[in-house]
């Protein structure tokens, strides 16, 4: 028998999103979509401007991402949609127009985000091919687009396999650099206090998997539990990982040359151990960003999909299609794959990945916000997680992350004048 709840706008039954996943699935998803953001695209980057601190430029990003990542766990507890940051700005302040704002955001975050992606990929590969970086990058955005079209199922799979490979590589990584932690270089950083902070700023990209959490709500079991959870522990995993093989990393290689580098971890792999350990490193580096490329055109295309919902009408309603078959938003799909070629296009991973940085801080300055309001509009509105650090019905955490995610916009905006 059909309910009320199943029929579409026609009077037809309508295709919904599969919920399959539960806490193990949720945290190796944000575990891997974070990681293979960060430490295996951005590094080399980070590296050259904060030179032997880098290690400390992941601990300030990693501080700044926590403050955030709470009020993402209260506010997904609050309201587990799939719309995640639109619903919460929407929620807070009654303003559409600014939840749409937001929302674009999101999409765009996402979508330059994956192309950051897509080119530290082509960047490892080239240790193996000479194909162009950015051909390689549209070629995996259009794979990937098709394993998101063919299911959640198979994605968050490929996920844990990927994942599991992944991580394996940072603990190679970390052991190679143990053996060299007596010989740490002294502290050296080529531009100071701004280079340091400079590279928070980049290395913060590491982080942006966790405010995307929150898009795989309609297809999480018991998503008002299981995602703030999610959100924690994948946040304190990653931070570990990250400020790990940073330190193992500065160790083993040079900082100048580390920073010059297109494959930087395969780098250290070769140079702690052999050619061959190298290559093994170089073809994990693959997976990692190939699996986050992956989540991230997941996760965005989610939100396209939530937001052009009839019950808000902000996205063309088009997007909210789910495909018979294969229960995925496929045009939502179509589209974030189609948003994303054009950025892997310009070439540039570091250009890139700062584009995707400043306007995630935007929506995260936003976001803390948001939660700060609700906690006087709505003190008692829900039972779930509520982030730690409350006066009154103050959020000190919210307000720190106002704080410091303004504060790397800022140097972000700073350092292009």
């Amino acid at each position: 028998m059909t309910t009320r709840n199943d029929l579409g706008s026609s009077g037809s039954a309508d295709p919904t999103l599969r919920r399959g996943l539960g806490l193990l699935e949720v945290v190796v998803y944000g575990v891997g979509l974070i990681l293979g953001a960060g430490i295996y695209a951005i590094l080399g980057e980070a590296t050259a401007v904060a030179g032997t601190a880098v290690p400390v430029s992941f601990v300030l990003a990693a501080v700044v991402a926590s403050f955030t990542g709470l009020s993402y766990a209260e506010l997904a507890s609050r309201f587990p949609k799939g719309e995640g940051d639109y619903v919460y700005v929407r929620e807070a302040t009654g303003s559409k127009r600014l939840a749409e704002v937001v929302a674009f955001l999101r999409v765009f975050v996402g979508a330059v985000s994956a192309a950051a992606v897509a080119l530290a990929f082509g960047g490892y590969l080239t240790a193996f091919t000479q194909t162009p970086v950015a051909v390689v990058g549209v070629g995996l955005v259009v794979v990937a687009s098709a394993i998101n079209f063919w299911g959640i199922e198979t994605s968050v799979r490929l996920n844990v396999v990927f994942t599991a490979v992944e991580v394996a590589g940072l603990v190679v990584v970390i052991w190679l650099g143990g053996g060299a932690l007596g010989r740490l270089p002294a502290l050296e950083t080529p531009a100071g206090v701004t280079g340091v902070l400079e590279a928070t700023f980049l290395v913060f990209f590491a982080y942006l998997g966790f405010g995307s959490m929150v898009t795989v709500a309609e297809e999480t079991e018991d998503p008002t539990r299981t995602i703030p959870r999610a959100i924690v522990v994948a946040v304190g995993i990653t931070t570990v990982l990250y400020v790990l093989v940073a330190v193992a990393a500065v160790a083993v290689v040079d900082w100048r040359v580390l920073g010059a580098s297109a494959s930087p971890l395969a780098l250290v792999a070769e140079t702690g151990g052999d050619p061959t350990l190298g290559t093994v490193v170089g073809a994990v580096a693959l997976t990692s960003t190939a699996n986050t490329v992956l989540i991230l055109l997941v996760s965005t295309s989610r939100l396209v999909y939530g937001v052009s919902k009839s019950e808000y009408r902000s996205f063309p309603a088009v997007f909210s299609r789910v495909h018979r078959t294969r229960r995925t938003p496929y045009l939502s799909v179509a589209l974030v794959g189609g948003v994303t070629v054009p950025f892997v296009l310009i070439g540039d991973l570091g250009a890139v990945a700062s584009v995707a940085n400043a306007a995630l801080l935007v929506v995260f300055v936003v976001v803390n916000a948001a939660l700060v309001k609700l906690r006087y509009d709505a003190p008692r509105a829900h039972e779930g997680f509520t982030a730690p650090l409350t006066v009154g019905r103050f959020s000190l955490t919210a307000i720190a992350g106002v704080v410091t995610s303004f504060g790397l916009l800022v140097v972000y905006l700073w350092n292009l004048l």
